[in-house]
């Protein structure tokens, strides 16, 4: 298989390589839409000029973004709380297992079920930022605690794109992070290197890679008792429940994605100069992605944190694999920008096949049997670790497509949608939509108003119906769940103000229950959102509030925190007219709640109702600087626990870490 993959990986290179060699032959194509173009004035010096977008809808959509060289957060440098996330709930430290607690955020890039509360730390190729640079660009990001030898937690991430053409860049990224904890066995390390090309000139667009993920965790099972962080005694010296236990995840992706454009040159209106509109174009997108977990316990005999063992004491490891290749095939009409009530049109036909394996076969133990298997599993069926494996083998065909308007003045708007003919998931559906105003509202030309919605049948995870392993067990047949959703989000940027509110129907909502096991019910339940995100500033005083309101009708399936917030303020200045600097501070809060449990073996989050946790303010204070193109941070996090009473927890058993220093560092290079 390495083998296999290798060569993958060199024919990429190959194909890049001979594509940039016929695009410089005597052939007459001339630059496409968006392309990188080749300057005709000669100059002393290239000026550094950066492009960066995301590709979106199988590739059939570039979404341009901005290079983030602002200093505003640039201390919030946790992956759980990137992308405005107000709370989470998360197992403790750096690099560990987390939940959005906003029910609507919960949208997994990852295609395996049990590395989603992992998602964020992941790096998957929807997650990848292409660059075209005139000149070569990289970019450090480091952050380290206050003690190397002690609790050390250490952060550090390189990016470096060059682009070898004007219109052919590649892209070199490492992200790197191991945490030790503040409590008994909760290390953690997380790494990601991935390696990415883009080809944009001409007709021809083409974008490949390669990325692989490593995530490796100690186990503790949380402290015996809350009770323990009143104890007078360093956290170091707490019990947990688990000494001896680790959980592995690894990923690793190839993809590609090829476009070949048909159109026309026509002239712009202002200098005359030919410009390339693309009328139709043909995609290909590939992607092959290997995902392995495996959970080694090896506790001591008494341990009796785990309830059910259903393998013999002399099984120390589940080991699972799934693995997903993905091909498709697409068409797209590109919409005419010149033409009032011209819009785009795009189909595509793609082809799933899942394989993948775990334990679970099962052998029948005779009461003679050889192996020594514990008295209570003689006579019933259990599965020999050293020999069965379950072999998990199914695909899916679905056919889908959209119609689009991204360029109108007047209104904006996408819809698609996607149907599983045949395959395990035969019969799902997804239809999807938004719709964009740009408007003038009260001074403000930035300001626009959008709703969104979709419909979606969708059927449950394999993995959902069944799974084999020491500690849990299940197979099951779950319905297909039912959603309904619809929301809407006012923006004024010139305000500084974004308001919005969010509404799903779920039929046979899928959970898991009390016993960490995906379960089922067939009452509908209606869950409800509303959100505001505000910047208040004063001279050199700035204050940003983001408040978010959520219910849900059954709570007793979705436990969420009815408000939470994030409240930071800062005093910006500037020394000696070139050092800009922030002193602030940043709170996150939310109501007290049942806060989902979390179980070691699988990874996942489940509903507890023992006790609420929650109504305890999360607190950093930090000071940034920023010089040109450098920018350093200095933090302390969760201060509150040096002068607060409470139970700092976000997942039952798991504190948070008490108070502790961070300093950071990243460092921009583009000229």
């Amino acid at each position: 298989m390495q083998k296999i993959l290798i060569a993958f990986f060199i024919i990429c290179v190959f194909l890049l390589t001979s594509v940039s060699t016929f695009a410089q032959s005597d052939l007459d194509f001339r630059s496409g839409s968006g392309a990188p173009q080749e300057s005709k004035t000669k100059t002393d010096s290239i000026k550094p000029e950066i492009g960066l977008w995301y590709l979106k809808g199988y590739g059939a959509f570039i979404d341009s973004t901005k290079l983030d060289t602002l200093q505003d957060y640039v201390h919030i440098f946790h992956p759980v709380y990137k992308n405005n996330v107000i709370t989470a709930s998360y197992v403790g430290n750096y690099g560990t297992p987390a939940l959005d607690n906003n029910f609507f955020n919960r949208n997994y890039k990852t295609n395996f079920f049990f590395a989603q509360t992992r998602d964020a730390y992941i790096l998957s190729p929807s997650k990848l930022q292409y660059i075209n640079t005139h000149t070569p660009y990289t970019r450090l990001d480091y952050t380290q605690s206050e003690n190397k030898s002690k609790n050390n937690e250490t952060r550090f991430n390189v990016i470096h794109s060059q682009n070898v053409k004007p219109w052919w860049n590649f892209t070199f990224r490492v992200d790197l992070a191991k945490s030790d904890g503040q409590y008994i066995s909760q290390e953690a390390k997380n790494n990601s290197v991935a390696l990415y090309s883009s080809y944009t000139k001409d007709n021809l667009f083409v974008h490949a890679g390669f990325i692989t993920n490593s995530m490796d965790n100690n186990e503790n099972g949380g402290l015996t008792s809350d009770s323990l962080l009143l104890d007078e005694q360093d956290a170091e010296y707490w019990n947990v429940n688990l000494n001896s236990t680790q959980s592995h995840f690894a990923s690793s992706y190839f993809f590609a994605n090829g476009e070949y454009r048909l159109g026309k040159f026509i002239e712009t209106e202002e200098d005359g100069e030919e410009v390339f509109r693309p009328i139709l174009g043909a995609m290909y997108n590939f992607e092959l992605n290997f995902n392995r977990q495996e959970f080694v316990e090896d506790e001591k005999l008494s341990n009796t944190f785990f309830p059910v063992s259903y393998y013999p004491d002399t099984y120390t490891k589940d080991s699972i694999r799934y693995n997903r290749l993905t091909n498709i095939f697409q068409l797209k009409q590109y919409e005419n920008a010149n033409k009032k009530y011209s819009f785009g049109k795009r189909a595509f036909l793609g082809v799933e096949i899942n394989r993948g394996s775990m334990p679970g076969v099962y052998d029948f133990v005779e009461r003679n049997s050889q192996w020594e298997y514990p008295s209570h599993l003689l006579g019933t069926p259990v599965p020999d670790s050293m020999v069965y494996r379950n072999d998990i083998k199914y695909s899916n065909t679905f056919v889908g497509g959209g119609i689009f308007r991204e360029t109108g003045k007047f209104w904006k708007w996408n819809a698609e949608g996607r149907i599983y003919l045949t395959g395990r998931n035969a019969g799902q559906t997804e239809l999807r939509g938004i719709i964009y105003k740009p408007m003038n509202f009260m001074g403000d030309s930035l300001a626009s108003i959008s709703f969104s919605g979709a419909i979606e049948n969708l059927e449950p995870d394999y993995f959902q119906e069944k799974f084999y392993s020491n500690h849990y067990r299940w197979d099951q047949n779950l319905k297909t769940e039912q959603r309904l959703t619809a929301g809407g989000t006012f923006k004024m940027p010139g305000r500084k103000l974004e308001l919005g509110a969010k509404y799903a129907v779920i039929n046979n909502y899928i959970y898991n229950d009390t016993l960490g096991i995906p379960n089922q019910t067939s009452n509908e339940i209606l869950v409800l959102s509303a959100y505001i995100d505000k910047d208040f500033n004063y001279r050199n005083l700035h204050f940003r509030t983001r408040v978010l309101w959520q219910k849900a009708s059954e709570e007793k399936y979705i436990h969420l925190p009815e408000w939470s917030a994030f409240v930071s303020a800062y005093y910006q200045f500037t020394i000696s007219k070139v050092l800009l600097t922030q002193i602030g501070s940043d709170v996150r809060y939310n109501t007290k709640y049942y806060a989902d449990a979390y179980a070691p073996s699988t990874g996942m989050f489940y509903l507890q109702n023992e006790k609420e946790y929650g109504n305890y303010p999360y607190i950093d204070v930090y000071a940034s600087l920023r010089l040109k193109r450098t920018r350093v941070f200095f933090k302390f996090v969760n201060i509150g626990t040096r002068f607060l009473n409470g139970e700092y927890m976000t997942v039952p058993h798991y504190p948070m870490n008490q108070s502790t220093f961070r300093l950071g560092v990243s460092w921009a290079f583009y000229d």
